[in-house]
This record gives C-alpha cells, structure tokens and sequence, in this order.
C-alpha cells in the first residue's frame, strides 16, 4: 500500500528516522509530526523529517492513511484516546514503545474498530546503529534502521493484508519485520532490561546514603555510573517493570538464586569456583559482544521450505499471512516463531 500522509506522534531518534526513511523513497507521503518541545519539533523539521507539525495530536492525524505514536511508554494510552477521534476508516496505526502487552490492550480499549493497528518494537542492529543509546536527533538518519530487527505484534484476527501491509512498511524501512507473540516478546523484554533496571535500583539502594557512602561516593566512577545508568528515567523504567511484572519477577527469581550461590562461593571462601564464574561469565559477554556487533541474529532467522511441515506452513499463513508464506517459499529471510 501506497501511504500518501503519514502522521508521527513524538518526534525522537527512531521516529524521525522512519520518517527520513519514508521521506527518502520515490513517491515520499506528506508527514505530520506532533511534538510538544518546540525545539524538537523544529529541529525534525529542518531535518526534513517532517513536512508540517502540528501542536496538537488530533489535527495532526486528520487524513492520515499511517499514524505512528512514538510517544514515551507512559503516555501512550493518552495519546491513542487523543487521536482516536480524528482517525480516518482505514487507517493504519502502529507504535514503536519496547513493551507490548500494555501497548495492545490500550490499543483495543481506545481506538475505533475501523481502523487497523499493529504493535511495533524496532531493535536497531547495533552494526549499524553503534551500542551505545541514541539521545536526541543528531543520530537520526534514513539508514538508521537499515539491517534492525523490527518485532510485530498483531491483535486476534488480523487480516493477511494488514499483515503484509505492515511487513512491507517494515521492509521499505530497509528492516526486518519480526511477527513474535506479545506474551514471548514482553519475556525476553523483562531479561533484557527488566533485570537491568532492578539491579541498578538494587545496586543504589545498596550504597546510597547508607552508612559508609560519604567516603565510598568519592570511589565511585564510571563503573557504579554505567551499573547505575538504568535508574536515569526512573518514571517511565519503573512503569515498564510494573505492567511486566510477571515476566520480570520469574527472571527476578532466577537472578536471586545466581546471588545466592556468589554469596556461598564466597562465604565458603571458595575462590576457585569463584574464579570460573568469572571467566566463564567474561566470556560469554565477550560472545556476545561481537555477535551484536556483527548483527549476527539476523543468520539465524534463514528458514527455507525443507525445514517446515505443511502443519508448519499452515500454521505461518495463519499466523504471518501472504507476505510471510510468500518469502518462506522463496526460501528468503524470513523470522519464524521461535
């Protein structure tokens, strides 16, 4: 499907990236993006991110055919209910916010039946886009999503053609579209940040203003500020681990058994074992360290038709439509459920 005005609710790195990807094709839609910092808003503008902003994200969406809310996690069910009188039948609606259950439920709860929404999660390949987090707009660039995994999320009873419509915006983008369940995509959110930001709370709690920091915060440098950086945006990181707490308290579960035993190497005066963990520990960061920086996940999603039954192909045209079936008889690239 050709999108001809395509409507951005918050203006950051990725977003006005996407937009600088859709500006850069041969028949560019007209973009309209919402975003309350003034700065920012020019800012993309000058980019030539986007052709119009709008203060407000009702008029920003009116004849909009795609509307992405790039709105931080907290204030995204606000903004559906905002845009969801303007909304056009038909229209396309997405999200890029890193956790998805809430995503869905506010989705169904707030915007009309006449339109059509998929959650999105873009995971930029670190080959690419560097390790280290993007802040503000210089980073955002056309090819910034060139080569990142681009995770779907798809309510019940999704059309096949609301699917290839959003795998092929995906691919325009220059990334892989990534149909994984709510439920498998929120369970590895929680190990991959979830813990993170528990420990960086853990870790403050620890030290800060206990006995002893006084003088310990005079030896704390850039390690305890890289151990603690997760606990910087602490309203939208705390919500993020609240509405997942389910998946974030079995991996909270399985953290707490690995400090029991470092506490019993430790108080056994085990230094042996000690040591291996370490090792062993330093070299699967190591592992995968260079694997990110190489992007290698995107070999490991190859499927080609010998390696599905056609149990396998049914149930990949119910779940992921024409698009999906189509690129796995090709034998292309194509993610399957894992």
């Amino acid at each position: 499907m050709d999108f001809t005005q395509v409507a951005i609710i918050g203006a950051d790195c990725v977003s006005v990236s996407i937009a600088l990807a859709l500006k850069a094709q041969d028949r560019p839609p007209k973009i309209v993006g919402c975003e309350a910092d003034n700065r920012t808003a020019n800012l993309a503008k000058n980019k030539g991110a986007f052709d119009q902003v709008e203060r407000w994200p009702d008029r920003a969406c009116r004849n909009a055919n795609l509307v992405i809310v790039a709105a931080p996690l907290p204030a995204i069910g606000e903004a559906f209910a905002a845009i969801a009188p303007s909304l056009q039948p038909g229209c396309f609606v997405t999200d890029i916010a890193h956790l998805k259950a809430p995503v869905m439920r506010w989705a169904e709860e707030r915007l009309p039946e006449n339109v059509f929404f998929v959650g999105g999660h873009p995971i930029l390949n670190p080959a690419i886009a560097g390790s280290e987090p993007l802040e503000g707009l210089e980073a955002a660039s056309a090819d910034l999503l060139r080569g990142a995994l681009y995770c779907l999320t798809t309510p019940a009873r999704t059309s096949n053609a609301t699917i290839d419509t959003f795998a092929g915006l995906v691919t325009m983008l220059g990334a892989s579209p990534f149909f994984i369940d709510v439920t498998e995509h929120d369970g590895l959110q929680a190990g991959a940040e979830g813990l993170a930001d528990l420990l960086a709370i853990a870790l403050l709690r620890a030290t800060v203003d206990t006995p002893g920091w006084q003088e310990m915060r005079k030896f704390a440098g850039h390690r305890f500020a890289a151990a603690t950086a997760a606990a910087a945006d602490a309203r939208e990181r705390h919500l993020s681990v609240f509405l997942n707490r389910e998946h974030v308290l079995r991996r909270l579960n399985t953290l707490l058994s690995e400090l029991v035993h470092l506490r019993d190497m430790l108080t056994q005066e085990d230094a042996e074992t000690l040591e291996q963990a370490f090792v062993a520990t330093a070299d699967g960061r190591a592992r995968w360290l260079g694997e990110q920086g190489q992007g290698m996940w995107l070999k490991e999603r190859a499927v080609r038709t010998d390696q599905i039954s056609s149990r396998g192909e049914q149930l990949g045209q119910m779940i992921f439509g024409g698009y999906a079936a189509s690129r796995l008889k090709k034998g292309a690239e194509f993610p399957p459920k894992k």
